[in-house]
C-alpha cells in the first residue's frame, strides 16, 4: 500500500475511528477505556489485525526522519521569527499532507489536548492494546531507517549549534578546547552509517559511549548558562541554549529505541513524547517563558544587586539612607515646580508630554548622579534581593529571611520620609518666597486648586493614577536591570576604555569612564524611563481619551507643599486634611504595586514557590504585631565592648 491510494485513506480511517473509541471525557478515565478496547479486541481478532495491518502501514511510510528529528524542536530560525511562526499557525493552520506523519498525527488526535489523556495512560495500558494489535515487533525496515536518519540530522545540527559564534562568545572554551558537541557527531556519525549499510545496530557499550559524551553536552550549557548570570546574556543565546537542550533530549530518545531490548514499551514513550511535541509547536506562553526565563534571570539579578544597595541594615545605614533620600526630596520639589511653569505654556499634548518626561528624566538621572535617592524606586530592587536571598535560603533560615524583610520595610519608609519631609517644605518655602521676590504666585490659583484637588483620596482618580505610576516603578527596574545585563555581555566598559575614538581622554580617564557606565549604564537609562513613562502617560490619556494618568508620592507632596503655601492654610482647609490623606494613600499604592509585580517577576524568574513567601510572611505578621515600631525605626546601636 502506498500514500495516497484508497487503502492509505482507509487505514488512517480505522486508526481514526480507534483513537475517537478511545477519547476520554476525562483524562483519568483514559486508561480504563484503553485496557477495554484492548479487551475487545482479543474477541475480534479480524478487526484487530486490520487495525495492526493499518498501523504498520503508516509506520512504514518512507522518509519519515524529519518528522523525529524535528517534532517539537525549535527550528533554527530564531526566537521572534519562531514566535512569528507559531502564531501564524495559531491563527491559519498548514494544509495537511496525508503522505506525512506529522499530518496524520494531527488527522488521528484532532483534539488539541489529546496529548493529556494519551500521556496519563500506564505504558502497560498501551502495550495491552499493542498486544492485541498483533504487532509483535516495532523498529524494523523503513521506521529504523528512518529513526537512524532522525538521529544522524539530530547529532548534525547539535554540532552546528555548538559552533554558533553565539555560543563560543559566552564559553570561550568551547573554541580552545575538544568540544563535546563536535565530540558526538564524530563518534556517532560511523556507528550509524554501519547500521544503514546493514553491518550491525550499536550495542549498549557504544550507546553508552555517546551518552558519556551527551552528558559534557549537558555540562557545558550548564556552565553557559553559570557564566551568563555574571556575563550578561541575550535572548538569542536564551534560544539556542534551550534549542540544544531540546535537540540533546531527542536524540537521546531516540539512540534508547535503537538499543532496548524492548522497543514496544519505549515506542509508547516516543509517541507520547512526540504526541504532546506537536499538539503544543504552536503555544505562545510556554514558548517565549522557556526562553526568556534565564534573560529574566539575569535582569532580575541585576536588579537584586542594585537592591542590596537600598537596603540599610544598621542605625548608621538607616540615617545614610534619610540623608540620601531628603537630598533627593530637595531635587524633586525643583523638579516640581518646574513641571508647573511648563504645564503653564499649553503647549500641545504630545510636545507637552515629551517636556514633562525630559523633566522628569533628567532629574532623577542628577538624583542618581549624585548619589541621592528617590523612594519609589526602591521596591522594584529589593523585591529582586528578596527573592534571591529566599531561593537561597533553607526554611530554617526564616528568621534571617524575616531580619532582611524588616529591612527592606525600614529602609523604605526612612526613604519615603526624606522624600516626602523635604519635597514638600522646600516646595512650600519656594512658593512663599515667590510673590514677594516675584510680585506674583507661582501658578495661577485655579490651577493651584487643581492640584490639590488632584490628590484627593475619593474625589479624583489619585489611587488609581498612583498604581499606573507603581507599574511604571516596577517597569524602570527591568529597564535597569536589562540594560545592566547588556553592558556585562557585550563588556561595555573594556570597549569604552579601548576605543580609538576616547583615546584624546587618555588611557586613565577612558578607563574610569568605562568602569562608571559599566556600573551605572542601566540605573541612567531606567530613570530616563521612568521620566519618560510618568510624562508621556498623561499625554496618551489625554490624546486617547481614556482616563489614565500618573501620581507619584514625591512629587505630590511638592504639589501640595507649593498648593498650601501659595492659596494659604485657610483657602485649603477645607481640603488639607483628605489631601495628607491622598498622600499617604498614594505612597501606600505606589510602593505596594511596583514591589508586589517585581516580587511576583523575580520569583518566577528563580522558580521559588509560593510556600516560602506565606512562611516569610506568617513570620512578619508576627513580628509586626509584637513591635509595630520594629519596621520604621531601627534598633538601637549595641554598646561596643
Amino acid at each position: 500500500m502506498t500514500d495516497g491510494t484508497p487503502a492509505h485513506s482507509t487505514a488512517i480511517a480505522r486508526l481514526k475511528a480507534l483513537v475517537d473509541r478511545l477519547r476520554p471525557p476525562a483524562a483519568q478515565d483514559a486508561e480504563q477505556r484503553v485496557r477495554a478496547e484492548a479487551a475487545r479486541l482479543g474477541t475480534r481478532p479480524d478487526e484487530a489485525a486490520a487495525l495492526g495491518e493499518a498501523l504498520r502501514s503508516l509506520l512504514a511510510l518512507p522518509r519519515q526522519g524529519a518528522f523525529y528529528a524535528e517534532t517539537g524542536v525549535t527550528s533554527a530560525q530564531g526566537f521572534w521569527l519562531e514566535l512569528a511562526q507559531r502564531l501564524r499557525e495559531r491563527l491559519l493552520p498548514p494544509l495537511r499532507d496525508e503522505s506525512r506523519l506529522r499530518s496524520i498525527l494531527h488527522l488521528l488526535f484532532a483534539d488539541r489536548d489529546d496529548h493529556l489523556w494519551v500521556t496519563a495512560v500506564a505504558d502497560d495500558a498501551w502495550l495491552e492494546l499493542v498486544a492485541a494489535l498483533g504487532l509483535k515487533k516495532i523498529g524494523g525496515g523503513t521506521a529504523y531507517a528512518s529513526l537512524l536518519e532522525a538521529a544522524r540530522m539530530l547529532s548534525y545540527r547539535i554540532a552546528g549549534v555548538g559552533l554558533d559564534r553565539e555560543l563560543l562568545h559566552a564559553e570561550p572554551d568551547l573554541e580552545h578546547h575538544e568540544s563535546p558537541f563536535l565530540a558526538q557527531n564524530a563518534a556517532l556519525l560511523p556507528l550509524l552509517e554501519r547500521a544503514r549499510s546493514g553491518g550491525g545496530i550499536p550495542d549498549a557499550d557504544e550507546i553508552r559511549h555517546i551518552d558519556v559524551l551527551l552528558d559534557q553536552c549537558d555540562a557545558a550549557l550548564d556552565g553557559v548558562r553559570r557564566k551568563a548570570r555574571e556575563n550578561g546574556i541575550s535572548i538569542r543565546l536564551t534560544y539556542l541554549l534551550a534549542r540544544l537542550r531540546q535537540l540533546i533530549d531527542r536524540l537521546r530518545l531516540l539512540l534508547d529505541f535503537a538499543v532496548v531490548d524492548d522497543r514496544r514499551r519505549h515506542a509508547v514513550v516516543v509517541l507520547k513524547t512526540l504526541l504532546a511535541s506537536e499538539q503544543t509547536s504552536d503555544e505562545m506562553g510556554e514558548f517565549i517563558t522557556g526562553n526568556v526565563s534565564l534573560l529574566a534571570r539575569n535582569v532580575t539579578d541585576h536588579a537584586s544587586r542594585h537592591g542590596e544597595h537600598y537596603v540599610a541594615e544598621d542605625r548608621a545605614e538607616w540615617r545614610a539612607m534619610a540623608k540620601s533620600a531628603a537630598g533627593g526630596g530637595i531635587v524633586i520639589a525643583l523638579m516640581a515646580l518646574f513641571k508647573i511653569k511648563l504645564a503653564l505654556l499649553h503647549l500641545p499634548p504630545l510636545t507637552e508630554g515629551i517636556a514633562f518626561g525630559l523633566n522628569y528624566g533628567l532629574g532623577f538621572v542628577l538624583i542618581h548622579l549624585l548619589g541621592f535617592t528617590v523612594a519609589t524606586k526602591q521596591p522594584a530592587m529589593t523585591a529582586a534581593s528578596i527573592a534571591a536571598t529566599l531561593e537561597e535560603a533553607r526554611p530554617k533560615e526564616l528568621e534571617r529571611l524575616a531580619d532582611f524583610a524588616q529591612n527592606v520595610v525600614r529602609t523604605q519608609c526612612v526613604a519615603v520620609l526624606g522624600n516626602v519631609g523635604l519635597a514638600l517644605p522646600v516646595a512650600a518655602l519656594i512658593a512663599a518666597l515667590w510673590l514677594p521676590l516675584l510680585g506674583e504666585i507661582p501658578a495661577p490659583e485655579e490651577k493651584l486648586q487643581k492640584m490639590l484637588h488632584e490628590v484627593h483620596p475619593l474625589a479624583s482618580g489619585a489611587l488609581f493614577f498612583a498604581a499606573v505610576a507603581g507599574v511604571g516603578l516596577f517597569l524602570s527596574g527591568l529597564v535597569s536591570g536589562y540594560f545592566d545585563n547588556k553592558a556585562r555581555y557585550h563588556r561595555l566598559g573594556p570597549r569604552i576604555a579601548a576605543a580609538p575614538r576616547l583615546a584624546w581622554l587618555g588611557a586613565e580617564r577612558a578607563t574610569r569612564l568605562g568602569n562608571y557606565l559599566d556600573a551605572h549604564y542601566g540605573a541612567i537609562l531606567g530613570n530616563l524611563f521612568f521620566g519618560m513613562y510618568l510624562g508621556l502617560v498623561g499625554a496618551v490619556g489625554g490624546l486617547t481619551g481614556l482616563p489614565i494618568d500618573i501620581r507619584h508620592v514625591a512629587f505630590s507632596s511638592a504639589n501640595l507643599g507649593t498648593a498650601l503655601a501659595a492659596l494659604g492654610p485657610r483657602a485649603v482647609a477645607e481640603i488639607l486634611p483628605w489631601a495628607i490623606v491622598g498622600i499617604l494613600g498614594i505612597a501606600l499604592v505606589n510602593l505596594v504595586v511596583s514591589f508586589s509585580l517585581a516580587l511576583y517577576v523575580a520569583l518566577q524568574s528563580r522558580r521559588v514557590g509560593s510556600a516560602q513567601i506565606l512562611r516569610l510572611g506568617m513570620v512578619l505578621l508576627k513580628r509586626l504585631a509584637k513591635n509595630p515600631l520594629g519596621f520604621v525605626s531601627p534598633p538601637r546601636d549595641k554598646p561596643a565592648d
